[in-house]
C-alpha cells in the first residue's frame, strides 16, 4: 500500500476529518445545556433534530458527489462544516428572532460534516488499485477512527482537564475548542485538493492503469469522434 503515497495521504487525512464531528458529538448535550440554558432532556431533544438533519445531509452529499466530482464536493462540504463549526463558537450568544445562532451553525455543521462522509467513505476505496482496494480503505478508515481518541483528548487539553474521557469544558474554552474541531475539516480539504486526485467518471481499469504507471493521475483522454 505504501507504494502509493498519494492514496495513503489523501485517504488517511480525509478520514481524519471525522475528528471534528466525533469530538463534538461526545460533548453536545452538555454543551447545549451550558450555552442554550436548557434542561438535559430538552438538549437531548435538540440532538434528535440534528440527527435527522444528518440523514438528509447524507443523501444530499451523495448526490453532489456525482454532480460535482469527489474532490470538489469533499472540499465544499468540509469547508462549510469547518466554517460553521468555528462560527458556532464565536456566535454562541447571538439570537435571530429568538432562535439561537449557535444551534443554527451546529445544524449546518452536522448537515455537511456528517454528509461529507457519504463522499469520503467511497473515495477512500476509489483511490486504490483494485487489488489493494479493501486493504487501502481499511487503512484510511482506521486512520480516520483515530479521531474518536484525538477529538476528546484534544478537547481535554484545551479545557485544561485531566479527564480525557469526559472533559468538563467551560465557556472560556468554547471558542478554541470549536476552532480545534474545525481545523480537522481544513486538513481534509487541503488533502483532497493538493494530494488527492479525481475519480468521478473513471473506470476501475483507468484508475489502475494510472496508479500502476506511477505517473500523475490525470483525467482520462477521450478519443476524438469520427
Amino acid at each position: 500500500m505504501f507504494k502509493y503515497p498519494r492514496s495513503v495521504a489523501a485517504g488517511c487525512l480525509a478520514g481524519l476529518s471525522g475528528t471534528g464531528i466525533t469530538g463534538f458529538l461526545l460533548w453536545q448535550v452538555t454543551l447545549f445545556v451550558m450555552v442554550l440554558h436548557v434542561t438535559p432532556a430538552e438538549a437531548s431533544g435538540l440532538v434528535i433534530w440534528l440527527s435527522l438533519g444528518q440523514i438528509v445531509g447524507r443523501f444530499f452529499c451523495s448526490w453532489i458527489s456525482d454532480a460535482m466530482g469527489r474532490r470538489a464536493s469533499i472540499a465544499l462540504t468540509c469547508a462549510i462544516a469547518g466554517v460553521a463549526m468555528s462560527l458556532a463558537g464565536y456566535w454562541n450568544d447571538l439570537y435571530l428572532g429568538g432562535f439561537s445562532v449557535f444551534y443554527l451553525m451546529i445544524m449546518v455543521q452536522q448537515f455537511f460534516g456528517s454528509g461529507s462522509y457519504s463522499i469520503i467513505g467511497p473515495y477512500m476505496a476509489e483511490i486504490w488499485p483494485s487489488r489493494l482496494r479493501a486493504s487501502g480503505m481499511g487503512l484510511a478508515y482506521g486512520a480516520g477512527n483515530l479521531g474518536k481518541f484525538i477529538g476528546p483528548a484534544g478537547l481535554a487539553v484545551i479545557a485544561g482537564s485531566s479527564n480525557f474521557v469526559s472533559p468538563q469544558v467551560t465557556a472560556d474554552a468554547l471558542i478554541p475548542a470549536m476552532n480545534y474541531f474545525a481545523a480537522w475539516y481544513v486538513l481534509a480539504l487541503i488533502a483532497v485538493l493538493f494530494i488527492g486526485f479525481e475519480t468521478r467518471g473513471r473506470t476501475i481499469d483507468e484508475i489502475d492503469s494510472a496508479l500502476t504507471a506511477k505517473g500523475p493521475v490525470a483525467a482520462p483522454v477521450k478519443a476524438p469522434a469520427v
